[in-house]
């Protein structure tokens, strides 16, 4: 039963963050979605903003923010971990 809560948080949170990318290509101020948004950054970016500070120190100068993606690798391997222990 543990698991499975577990199995559900982890893959909403990937969810999330995928909505969330998504969203920042689309959604605009003034839009209705906007405030869905700005929620979804106030939780997402304090856990995005590690992944963003190890590639600002890698000095990779890429266009692309991979911190979302670094954050649902380090979040599977949480997810492994966690589901290995129970």
């Amino acid at each position: 039963m543990l698991r499975l809560l577990l199995f559900i948080v982890f893959r909403l949170f990937e969810l999330a963050v995928l909505a969330y990318c998504i969203m920042s290509w689309f959604v605009r101020p003034g839009t209705q979605l906007y405030d869905i948004y700005v929620k979804m950054a106030y939780y997402l970016e304090p856990i995005f903003k590690p992944f963003r500070n190890l590639l600002a120190r890698l000095n990779l100068n890429i266009p692309i923010d991979f911190s979302p993606w670094l954050t649902l690798i380090a979040a599977g391997l949480i997810y492994r971990v966690l589901a290995i222990l129970l």
